[in-house]
């Protein structure tokens, strides 16, 4: 096969400028993230960072890029209007494909007033495409979008992934196995231990973790923490690589909190596979710089 370029951002909290929160906004959760973002978060989170991130995605023309969740802030109606100019800007819905996130989910919205406006980045190419976990294939990549945003009470972030889905999951994942294709799974909370306090963790990471020692991935893409991550859970031919991003919104400030995205060259290793992955991030100078480089080596699925 020839090489596959994929890029991977998460966590955009596009900018809120000029939506003030109505009365009914302040007695929901919505009021107490409206006031984190005024007071913190606006000003750690800027649109010009992803302008910048945009171009330099579009500079090395990656043949699909992932995001990862958490595209808006409050899940008003009006950001998720908002937010189809950004990804517009990102590339076209076959050439990008979303999951959702907990800020997007931040408390229930109707359909058409939320999520709904970003059907053609979530849509699956099979019988049911609006249906959770969606698949997408890309030659011998599957991009497998699972939803883990939940509304939550105040003060959680919890992610779950439920029964229906998890079962879903498996069969999915055993079958695009069969026919030897690099699985790349997108879903916004980590699935592996430790890398969030159980207020914001994945509820059911136990029971995704037992799915995906069954039926196998060949890697697992992620946002939420905010921070870079690579880590691992088990899969039936050894570990399954997982790895995170911060927010692709984050200014240069904190070094660990500056916006960073990751572009994966996916090759064909004789049975196996190869992916080549490089780390930009957001450096003083307001320009991406690569920061790591390094190489995955991967079995393949086929019996």
């Amino acid at each position: 096969m020839t090489r596959f370029r994929l890029a991977h951002l998460s966590d955009l909290h596009l900018p809120m400028d000029g939506l003030p929160l109505g009365p009914r906004g302040w007695l929901s959760k919505r009021g107490l993230s409206h006031l984190s973002w005024q007071l913190k978060r606006r000003k750690r989170h800027l649109g010009s960072v992803l302008k910048s991130m945009f171009a330099d995605i579009a500079a090395t023309a990656p043949g699909h890029i992932a995001v990862t969740g958490d595209i808006t802030n409050t899940a008003r109606p009006e950001e998720f209007q908002r937010s189809i100019d950004w990804l517009s800007q990102l590339g076209a819905p076959s050439d990008v494909t979303l999951v959702p996130g907990n800020h997007d989910a931040l408390v229930t919205v109707a359909h058409d007033d939320g999520q709904g406006h970003w059907q053609q980045w979530m849509r699956g190419d099979g019988e049911d495409p609006s249906a959770f976990p969606f698949v997408r294939l890309r030659g011998r990549i599957a991009l497998i979008g699972v939803n883990t945003a939940i509304a939550t009470p105040v003060f959680r972030a919890t992610g779950k992934i439920g029964d229906a889905q998890l079962s879903r999951l498996e069969k999915i994942l055993a079958n695009l196995g069969a026919q030897d294709l690099f699985r790349v799974i997108l879903m916004h909370h980590p699935v592996t231990d430790g890398l969030q306090p159980g207020r914001k963790a994945l509820i059911d990471r136990a029971e995704m973790q037992q799915v995906l020692k069954r039926a196998g991935a060949e890697m697992i893409l992620h946002g939420h923490t905010h921070r870079a991550s690579l880590t691992s859970v088990a899969g039936p031919k050894g570990p399954i690589a997982v790895i995170g991003v911060p927010s692709a919104s984050g200014t240069a400030r904190h070094v660990e909190h500056a916006a960073r995205w990751h572009l994966y060259d996916i090759d064909a290793d004789g049975a196996n596979w190869q992916v080549q992955v490089s780390a930009r991030r957001l450096a003083p100078d307001d320009k991406f710089h690569d920061i790591a480089d390094y190489t995955l080596k991967i079995p393949s699925s086929r019996v």
